[in-house]
């Protein structure tokens, strides 16, 4: 069978990425797939390797990655325009693959009219979705929804579309590829974005860096720009107003990088934004537990069936709750590695891609 993915990657870690491989641009297009793919970002690249070592014949297109899609499109002599190569080199991609299942991740630009096109070049239409997205949004030449959020499921079934519960996986390479041996000397961390749909977020990791020394990585935290009413005058020198926030970010970490922070942090936090409604299953919970760390996460209504609270996982209740077990866990740091290891040895055994590669395998066999 042959499975075709369409996914897209953060512009800011393209950025990073490009900074760091001034070489990438003279690579063969199978050598810069290879090169990006060696950076562990995202979950698709992982899923991608499962699915061919299911046997699958697959086929991976990161739509936005301009050198490596001009490159493939050079390859086999595909013309496009410069004002709409993304969508015209990956069309392209499928027409010439002809996808069994054409698997798209939430990239909702290239649905609609774009996924209208491409279907008949593809027995079936794939896609995951469990981020928010507009009612308007055309989902009727989709045949299997997957998504970890159940009730995105539940409205999908109403609407007519075949659709599944899946949890997000880890990706057990990543233990081949750090020290797992590393010492954990970030007491407190937290990874992740800073963006004005992370309403719960925004005001955890506010009240955290007030009460305690939550160190964050990520993208968007930026010093806001102020205005002259708002600078304040200190021996004639000009100040922006103190930014907590900013002050606890120590930058952006992407794949592997972040992997490192993730292992190194005795306790890293998690929450949930209201889109769940009281269930929990990010990506980080498997991200996580898989290096081995021990995660604070909000409690949620199936949380005991994915981990066992106090053994595997650690949960709060309330913001204050979390700052006492922070303080907890940071002056008993052998209770904190012991969950993390419990925690370790929970997701290798049910919460890898390769299980999640079969469970997918079995959806698409009924298709």
């Amino acid at each position: 069978m042959k499975i075709q993915f369409l996914t897209t990657y953060y512009p800011p870690f393209l950025k990073s990425f490009y900074s760091q491989n001034p070489d990438f641009y003279s690579l063969s297009y199978s050598k810069m797939l290879e090169r990006l793919l060696s950076e562990h970002f995202a979950d698709t690249g992982a899923l991608h390797e499962q699915m061919l070592q299911q046997g699958y014949d697959s086929f991976l297109i990161i739509a936005n990655v301009e050198p490596l899609q001009k490159k493939w499109a050079k390859e086999n002599k595909i013309i496009y325009s410069e004002s709409n190569w993304q969508k015209e080199i990956a069309f392209a991609q499928i027409k010439t693959f002809t996808p069994d299942v054409f698997y798209i991740e939430s990239v909702f630009d290239y649905f609609g009219s774009f996924l209208s096109e491409v279907k008949v070049y593809c027995k079936n239409v794939v896609s995951w979705i469990s981020t928010p997205f507009n009612d308007s949004l055309k989902l009727n030449d989709i045949d299997l929804i997957l998504s970890s959020t159940p009730d995105f499921v539940s409205n999908f079934r109403k609407m007519g579309i075949m659709s599944e519960y899946m949890l997000p996986a880890f990706d057990s390479r990543i233990l081949n590829k750090i020290d797992c041996n590393s010492k954990k000397d970030i007491s407190l961390s937290f990874v992740g974005g800073w963006s004005d749909v992370h309403v719960n977020r925004k005001k955890a990791l506010k009240f955290l860096v007030e009460q305690t020394s939550i160190q964050l990585w990520g993208y968007g935290f930026r010093r806001k720009q102020y205005s002259k009413k708002n600078i304040k005058y200190y021996t004639s020198k000009l100040f922006p107003e103190k930014d907590p926030i900013v002050d606890a970010c120590r930058g952006e970490v992407w794949g592997l990088e972040m992997y490192k922070i993730l292992q190194r942090s005795l306790i890293t936090f998690n929450i949930h934004e209201s889109l769940l409604k009281g269930r929990v299953g990010n990506m980080r919970m498997f991200e996580a537990t898989g290096v081995g760390t021990m995660i604070l996460n909000d409690n949620g209504t199936n949380l005991s069936e994915i981990f066992v609270p106090g053994k595997e996982i650690e949960v709060y209740n309330s913001l204050d709750e979390a700052v006492e077990k922070i303080s907890y866990y940071i002056n008993h740091p052998e209770k904190a590695v012991e969950i993390g290891k419990n925690a370790q040895i929970r997701t290798i055994a049910d919460y890898t891609y390769e299980k999640f590669a079969i469970q997918l395998s079995d959806y698409l066999n009924k298709l």
